[in-house]
């Protein structure tokens, strides 16, 4: 038989193992969820390509020939090796890539801490870490380009899992030696520094003027930053004020370089959420890692 000749694929390999498993075409087409004439195709393809009979056919007794066996015997072998090379290739040689995006809050000062304390890193396992906003975590995810996302947004979709894991809260930054006290009404007036479209801090923000009956677009915005590191050094250098995460922000309050507006209406309640695909299944370690965090970090219902 010239080798061109010896073609084949994974479906008719799957039909004929189950047909074995089963001893019958027509449990295998259930099975399968394909007609029994498509399997009785599938083998009889084989059986041509090859040049010889596999299956005894009749109606009182399933048997395999003697090249039936041996072909049923590569076909296992095929599938295991198959399922090895999936392992490898989503644990990786060296240990599990653990794909991580997360929103600029999270990336910058949470889940340093989260990784040096699961005790899944080391030699097992390979954290890659990308930054980027929430809208941006949420894609990656939709689209199987990263494994685990944190977010600051919550979206409704039939392929993501949201989980709510960490409190936070977004307050009013100002430069140290600013002294006015601010209302509301204010804010119209003061420049502002603001994030780029697609953030969780801008969208958390955007949400909170809207309940004052304040539309963005009235703000004095002077500056639109795609990080939190970029608003907090815009804040320092005395460009205007912003709306930031106070986690951001913890060293420079207690150095005295930014001061928060103390002012109940000025403070923001949001969560972070654990974003995960559930279409895709998660291997090892990220699978360990998602665990972690939920179960260390998560506050309930979501």
């Amino acid at each position: 038989m010239n080798i061109k000749d010896f073609n084949f694929d994974l479906k008719q390999v799957r039909a004929f193992i189950e047909v074995v498993n089963e001893k019958s075409f027509t449990n295998a087409s259930r099975n399968l969820k394909v007609s029994q004439a498509s399997i009785s195709h599938q083998i009889g393809q084989i059986e041509k390509m090859l040049g010889v009979r596999l299956i005894h056919r009749n109606s009182q007794d399933f048997s395999l020939t003697a090249e039936g066996t041996i072909f049923h015997s590569f076909c296992k072998n095929t599938m295991k090796s198959i399922e090895h090379l999936k392992s490898e290739i989503v644990d990786g040689t060296f240990g599990g890539v653990v794909r991580l995006i997360a929103s600029s809050i999270p990336g910058t000062y949470i889940l340093p801490k989260m990784i040096s304390e699961c005790g899944i890193s080391g030699e097992d396992s390979f954290f890659q870490i990308e930054i980027g906003n929430s809208r941006e975590a949420i894609e990656k995810i939709k689209n199987g380009d990263a494994d685990i996302a944190i977010a600051g947004r919550n979206i409704k979709h039939s392929a993501l899992k949201f989980r709510k894991i960490i409190r936070d809260e977004i307050v009013l930054a100002a430069p140290a030696d600013f002294s006015e006290n601010l209302a509301a009404d204010d804010l119209k007036s003061i420049p502002f520094i603001i994030r780029e479209s697609g953030s969780g801090t801008r969208n958390e923000t955007e949400n909170y003027l809207n309940s004052l009956n304040i539309h963005p677009s009235e703000l004095n915005s002077v500056m639109e930053c795609s990080t939190s590191e970029g608003v907090r050094e815009a804040v320092i250098n005395g460009i205007g004020l912003a709306f930031i995460s106070k986690s951001a922000i913890e060293k420079d309050l207690a150095l005295g370089k930014i001061k928060v507006i103390e002012n109940d209406d000025f403070k923001i309640e949001r969560y972070f959420y654990l974003v995960t695909s559930t279409i895709r299944s998660l291997h090892g370690p990220a699978k360990l890692f998602a665990e972690y965090i939920e179960d260390h970090f998560g506050v309930g219902e979501n």
